[in-house]
C-alpha cells in the first residue's frame, strides 16, 4: 500500500488552472526530448523530504530549455511514496514537463484509478501505466498479489481521463520468433487501447530500435517514440549480467567489450559510456524518435553533462551514413543481436534511415517444432472445447483443469486464445506478455514458458502463416 503524502492531499483540493502540456507539445511541435529517470525515494518517511531530495535534478533538468528536459518519475515496490504523488508535490511548472509510470503491481482497478484521479487534480498530466516487475516473488506470490495490466489501465484512462496522455512501453529486444511476435501483438493491443505514445525498455541493440521505428511506419501507426538508455557504470554492468534488471540483457560481446573498457582508469570507461550515449541518442533521433529516458542520471552534475553530450551529438550527426559508420567503429563491431539464428522482424534493418522507397515486409519465422504429444493434447482441448466461451464457465471444470490448466475464470475464452488459459500468466495479464519475459520465451518468475508464447507458437506451428499480419 502506497503512503499517504499530505502535499498531495493539498493539490487535490486547490483549483487548477488549465494549462499546457509541456511534455505534450513538445512532442507535437517536434522537438527532442530528454528525460531523466528518477525513481522515487525510498528512504524518506516524509514526502516532503522526499520531494526536496529530487529537487534539485528535477530543476537541472527544467533548466535544458532546448532539449525540453524533464524527469521520467517511477514506482518503486519499496517506496512509500508513488510516483503520481511524487510529482503531484512537485510545483506545477515542473509536473508538465515529467511523466509518471503508473505500476500496476500491488493495486487493483480500483488503487489505479486513484493514481490516475490525483495525476488529472494535479496536472500532472502524462503517464505511462506499466504492470510492474515480478522478479523477485515466487510464483506464488505473484498469484496472491494484486495486478492490474498495462491494457487495463489504459481502458480505464478512457472512463472520464481525458485530460491525461497517456503511453506505453515495449521491450524490443527479443530474438526468438515467438517471443518478438506475442510481444508485437501486446503492443497493438495497448495501442487499440488509447496509448499516445510509446517508450522502449532499455537495451543497446540499434537495430532493435530501428525495428520499433519500421514497426510503427509500416502500420502506419504515427506515435511519437522514446528510447529508454541506460548509463553504465561498473556496479550497473555488474548487476545487469547478475540479471537484477528483468528484461535488461547482455550479449556475449557486448559484455566481453565492456570488460576491456573497464581495464583502463574509472575516467577512461566514463569517456567510453559518453560516447556511446552520444551515439544511442543521435542514432534515435535520426531513426525517428522523438526523445530519450535515460537511468541511471541520478545527480544534477551527471544530467548537465550528458545534456552537453546530447546536444553535441545532435549537431556532429546529421547523417545516417555518417552516424552508422562511427557508431559501427565505436562497438568493435560487437553482436548486439544474440548470434546468426536470432531472429529479426524486419530484413535489411541498419543499413537505411528510412523504409519509404521499399515498404518493408515482416520477416516469415521459420515453423517451431510442435510435438506429438502437444498435437494431441491440442486436438483434445478443440474436440472437447471448442464452444466453452459460449457456455457456462464452470461446464466441464475438471476436464479444463485436466487439460488446459484451468483458473475458473469468470468468462471462459479458450477458443480465441489456441485453448491455452491466459489466466495462468501469474500476473493475470490477459493481452499479451510483459517486459520481463526472458529471452527463451520463459516467465520471468516461473521455470515454465510464458503462457503468450505458448499461444504465438501454437498457432505458429498450427496455421504457419504470419502471426503479426492475421
Amino acid at each position: 500500500m502506497q503512503g499517504k503524502c499530505p502535499m498531495s492531499d493539498m493539490q487535490l483540493n486547490m483549483a487548477m488552472e488549465p494549462g499546457k502540456n509541456y511534455f505534450k507539445d513538445a512532442l507535437d511541435s517536434g522537438k527532442f526530448i530528454f528525460l531523466a529517470e528518477c525513481h522515487v525515494p525510498v528512504m524518506e518517511s516524509r514526502c516532503e523530504a522526499a520531494v526536496e531530495r529530487i529537487m534539485p535534478l528535477a530543476q537541472m533538468m527544467a533548466d535544458q530549455q532546448d532539449l525540453c528536459g524533464g524527469l521520467a518519475l517511477t514506482d518503486r515496490r519499496d517506496a512509500p511514496w508513488s510516483a503520481v504523488e511524487i510529482s503531484a508535490a512537485l510545483p506545477e511548472k515542473l509536473r508538465q514537463r515529467n511523466i509518471c509510470f503508473v505500476s500496476g503491481d500491488g493495486r487493483n482497478a480500483e488503487a489505479v484509478k486513484n493514481q490516475f484521479t490525483l495525476a488529472a487534480n494535479s496536472r500532472s498530466l502524462n503517464v505511462v501505466p506499466v504492470s510492474g516487475n515480478a522478479a523477485p516473488m515466487t510464483v506464488k506470490e505473484c498469484r496472491n498479489r494484486a495486478y492490474c495490466g498495462s491494457v487495463e489501465q489504459l481502458k480505464l484512462l478512457r472512463e472520464g481521463y481525458d485530460e491525461l496522455f497517456p503511453g506505453t512501453v515495449i521491450n524490443p529486444y527479443h530474438y526468438d520468433s515467438c517471443t518478438a511476435l506475442a510481444t508485437y501483438g501486446a503492443l497493438n493491443e495497448k495501442i487499440a487501447s488509447g496509448a499516445q505514445f510509446v517508450i522502449s525498455q532499455s537495451g543497446w541493440d540499434m537495430l532493435q530500435n530501428q525495428t520499433l521505428a519500421w514497426y510503427l511506419l509500416r502500420q502506419k501507426q504515427f506515435l511519437p517514440l522514446i528510447a529508454h538508455l541506460t548509463w553504465l557504470t561498473a556496479d550497473r554492468v555488474e548487476k545487469i549480467i547478475a540479471g537484477e534488471y528483468p528484461g535488461l540483457r547482455m550479449t556475449a560481446a557486448f559484455r566481453k567489450l565492456l570488460s576491456r573498457e573497464l581495464l583502463g582508469s574509472k575516467a577512461q570507461f566514463d569517456a567510453a559510456q559518453y560516447r556511446r550515449m552520444e551515439l544511442q541518442v543521435a542514432g534515435c533521433r535520426l531513426m525517428g524518435y522523438s526523445g530519450v529516458i535515460i537511468s541511471g542520471v541520478d545527480v544534477p552534475a551527471r544530467a548537465a553533462m550528458l545534456a552537453s553530450r546530447i546536444r553535441t551529438a545532435l549537431r556532429e550527426f546529421n547523417s545516417f551514413e555518417h552516424w552508422l559508420s562511427e557508431y559501427r567503429e565505436h562497438q568493435a563491431s560487437a553482436e548486439m543481436g544474440f548470434g546468426s539464428r536470432a531472429f529479426h522482424l524486419f530484413d535489411r534493418v541498419l543499413r537505411r534511415q528510412y523504409p519509404f522507397d521499399e515498404p518493408p515486409e515482416i520477416t516469415e519465422p521459420e515453423v517451431p517444432e510442435f510435438s506429438i504429444r502437444e498435437k494431441a493434447a491440442y486436438k483434445l482441448k478443440r474436440f472437447f472445447f471448442a464452444h466453452a466461451d459460449r457456455e457456462r464457465p464452470e461446464r466441464d471444470r475438471l476436464l479444463k483443469k485436466l487439460l488446459a490448466n484451468c483458473r475458473s475464470c469468470k468468462q471462459c475464452t479458450l477458443p480465441q486464445h489456441h485453448f491455452f488459459c491466459v489466466k495462468n500468466c501469474p500476473k493475470r495479464l490477459e493481452h499479451g506478455p510483459c517486459g520481463g519475459v526472458k529471452e527463451d520465451g520463459s516467465c520471468e518468475i516461473g521455470t515454465g514458458e510464458c503462457v503468450f508464447v505458448q499461444i504465438m507458437r501454437c498457432e505458429r506451428a498450427l496455421m504457419a502463416q504470419n502471426s503479426l499480419e492475421s
